[in-house]
């Protein structure tokens, strides 16, 4: 009966732990919202539209230079130079002494030469002999070769004008003949010139051009063409030739660099943007646009170009914000 009795106590103990200990497990937790992601806005650099002046050109880069020019140079031999009498600036005459050659001992042996030849001519005046004729024809003949020395052992001015340029040379240097020893130039005759290879059609002879020197401009025309040099089997088949049309620059802008400008096309008051902008698909050109927050693409029609940028005719305005990335 006791046996009975403690058992039941155990199994009521056991049963009352097992109810008691359900109130210690933990509570579930509870689970969070996920997390709401706003993506980042997108930032875009734009370039503006806008409404301005273009111009697409034909340009060339060149000299000013002489119609009328002559060069001075010794012909006959190569010899040590005496001096030179003029500089860069100088106005001269046809006939001005420009060079001379140091000629030692020529000046001396010509004039007794001379007197040579005079004493030859005495004696077949007298003798009338052939030995007298021959010994004055050798006389005569060396006299001619004297003054041939001397007159190659200087140079004059072929014609007026402007001396443009004088070689560096110092008193005793050795010169070859042919090298230029000085240029003369006609300072009312100035033209501008270049060679030109972006195509043989660009110029035409009589196209107004303006030619800037130094950032001033003149009015010009053009006077050659690389057409016309082709089609002349020119030497320079690149040659561009253009004048002054009414103020002519001083002389000396003579050998200065000239810039040469003809305007092909011409659009005032059109919408502008930069030729990097522009996409192409094909035959289609569209531009990336921004507007009310969105970018969209924008399909447009292209007019007048030039190196760096295009005329829009539709598909944008003024004051439009095109995507540059």
């Amino acid at each position: 009966m006791l046996i009975k009795k403690l058992a039941a106590a155990a199994a009521l103990l056991t049963i009352t732990s097992v109810i008691s200990g359900c109130f210690f497990f933990p509570e579930e937790e509870k689970l969070l919202d996920p997390p709401v992601i706003t993506p980042d806005k997108v930032a875009y650099s734009t370039y503006t539209a806008k409404q301005k002046t273009i111009e697409s050109v034909y340009s060339a880069t060149g000299y000013i230079r002489s119609a009328t020019e002559a060069e001075c140079f010794f012909t006959d031999y190569t010899g040590q130079l005496k001096n030179i009498y003029v500089r860069a600036g100088d106005t001269v005459k046809e006939g001005d002494l420009i060079a001379e050659m140091n000629v030692g001992e020529l000046e001396y042996l010509l004039e007794i030469q001379e007197l040579k030849v005079q004493a030859a001519k005495l004696r077949y005046s007298s003798s009338g002999s052939q030995a007298d004729k021959l010994d004055l024809e050798i006389e005569q003949s060396t006299l001619d070769m004297y003054r041939a020395q001397e007159k190659g052992a200087k140079i004059y001015a072929p014609a007026g004008g402007r001396v443009s340029y004088v070689m560096k040379a110092n008193p005793g240097d050795t010169v070859d003949p042919y090298r230029v020893i000085a240029r003369i130039a006609d300072p009312d005759d100035l033209y501008a010139t270049a060679d030109y290879s972006g195509g043989k059609d660009s110029f035409a002879v009589g196209d107004e051009v303006t030619l800037t020197i130094d950032g001033t401009p003149y009015r010009g025309a053009v006077t050659y063409t690389p057409r016309k040099a082709a089609e002349d089997g020119a030497e320079n088949q690149n040659l561009l030739c253009a004048s002054f049309s009414d103020q002519l620059p001083a002389f000396g802008y003579l050998g200065k660099t000239v810039d040469i400008k003809k305007v092909a096309a011409k659009s005032e008051n059109a919408v502008v943007i930069p030729k990097t902008l522009i996409k192409t698909d094909g035959d289609r050109k569209y531009v990336m646009i921004y507007a009310d927050g969105e970018k969209t693409e924008r399909d447009i029609e292209i007019g007048i170009t030039n190196a760096s940028e295009a005329e829009i005719i539709s598909g944008l305005k003024a004051g439009d914000a095109v995507i540059i990335r």
